[in-house]
Parts: structure tokens; sequence; C-alpha cells
């Protein structure tokens, strides 16, 4: 693992920057997520790091660093992807406050074995997720669109895979016993994270959709949400059989095979 800082300039990047705009809005929408559960789970891996052992844990606290090394980098980039549809759709404020709000009320609220299921419900996603993206199984939905809006998830999820066993093994060594219990806790909050991300990505999805189609025609409405279903059912294929490995009780992500395309797409931003 490495701390890579790709500098990808959206600055002239627009909402519909792909010819399927309603494959672009996901992206658009989906950019919510990494610019704020991001910083969420390195305050999440600051208080756990404070109850590993600094000798007995020396390996796992330097992968820590790393691992919080990136996902800054993640916030930097996915923040700076989201600001091209926030300063087109000023409603999209609403959204961010809300689910800014949510994780504000974790960190109040929730217990540590909480706070890091859920991180590792997250990083269970990202990892699952990462060959679809990065082995290209999604790119026709953008077929001709902006190659930078789509760059930066496939460095993303690249690493996500990379750093994949980090928050699992975090998770194990805190509240891995008993083994049953802790699968269990483990996969019904992995349920409850997926819950938690699609709820409010849906929701900004559809307001991104609602605001197009109120300038559109009758017969432009039809043919967008035909277009709509047609990337739900294609996301689905790509993510549905990988998005279920998490939840076996012998799961681990140390396990889990990496993109082909995986030191490919890494390479692109090794150079400093």
């Amino acid at each position: 693992m490495k701390v890579r800082r790709p500098d990808i300039d959206f600055s002239d990047v627009g909402p519909h920057w792909a010819p399927n705009t309603e494959a672009a809005h996901l992206i658009n929408a989906a950019n919510l997520v990494p610019a704020y559960v991001e910083p969420f789970l390195l305050k999440v891996m600051r208080q756990a790091k404070r109850r590993l052992d600094p000798a007995g844990d020396a390996d796992l606290l330097a992968d820590l660093d790393i691992f919080n090394g990136q996902e800054a980098q993640h916030t930097r980039m996915h923040a700076a992807a989201f600001r091209v549809v926030r300063d087109r759709y000023p409603g999209v404020v609403e959204y961010e406050d809300a689910y800014r709000a949510s994780y504000d009320r974790f960190l109040a609220g929730k217990s540590l074995r909480f706070l890091l299921a859920y991180a590792d419900g997250f990083e269970a996603y990202a990892s699952a997720t990462a060959p679809a993206w990065v082995d290209g199984a999604l790119d026709p939905l953008f077929a001709g669109g902006d190659q930078r809006s789509l760059d930066v998830w496939k460095w993303h999820l690249a690493e996500e895979y990379e750093h994949r066993s980090v928050v699992f093994s975090v998770y194990e060594r805190l509240y891995g016993r008993p083994a049953w219990r802790a699968w269990l806790y483990r996969a019904a909050m992995y349920v409850y994270t997926q819950v938690h991300l699609g709820w409010f990505t849906a929701r900004l999805y559809r307001y991104l959709l609602a605001r197009d189609r109120a300038g559109m025609s009758a017969r432009e409405r039809i043919a967008s949400r035909r277009r709509t279903r047609a990337v739900a059912v294609h996301a689905g294929r790509a993510f549905l059989r990988d998005m279920l490995r998490p939840l076996s009780p012998v799961y681990d992500p140390a396990r889990v095979p990496p993109p082909t395309r995986l030191e490919e797409t890494l390479a692109r931003y090794d150079a400093p």
C-alpha cells in the first residue's frame, strides 16, 4: 500500500459529463459518499488507534497510517468532483447537510464497535465493487463521456481493494471474539451500511433527475425513465454477486480476488 496524490482537474467538467446523463447523475450522486464518509472513517480510526497496542499491533498501526492517507486523498478528489454538481444544482446542499449530520450523530452517540462495523461495511462494499469499476464492466454506461469523472472512481476503488483488509483487521482485533457473534454483528452492520448509503444517494439521484426532467417534454421524460431503469439493471448485474460475499461467515477480505487491471490502474498514479 502507498499514498497516492492524483491531480485531476474538474474545473471544466459539467454535470452532464456523459451522453447518458442518467448514468452521469448516478456518479454525481455517488460522489457525495466519499466526500463525507472518508472524514468519518478517519475519525473512527483515530478512536480505534487509541485501543490498539503500540508494540503488539505495530504492523496494523502502520497499515492504518497508510489507510488514513489514502482516505484523505479520496476525500479531496471526490469533494472536487462533487463541487461540479453543487455549483449547478443549489438544492444539493440540503442533501449534503443531512448526510453529514448522520455521521455527526453516529460519532456523538454510537459505540466504537458500531462505528468500526459501519466502517468495515463500507470498506467491504467498496472492495466488492472494485472489479466492476477497475476492469471496465461499468464503462459502457459512460461511453463517450469525460474520462476524468470515471478515472477518479477507478483509482479510488483500486485503492479500496488495496487496503481492503485494514478496517476488517482492526474490527477483528478489538471485537473478533467470540467469532460467531463478531460475524453476526458485522454482517448485520454490512446490511445497515448499504441501506444508509443507499438512502442518501438515492434521494440525491432522484433530485438531480427531477431537476433535469422539469425542463423536458413528456416524450423526453419517458425516455429518461427508461434509461434510468437500464442503468440500474446494468449496475446491479455488475455488482450483485460480489456484494453478497461479505455476508459469508467465513468472509476474509484478504482472500478476495483482485481486479484484473489493478496494478495497471494503480501504476498510473504511482509517480510523485
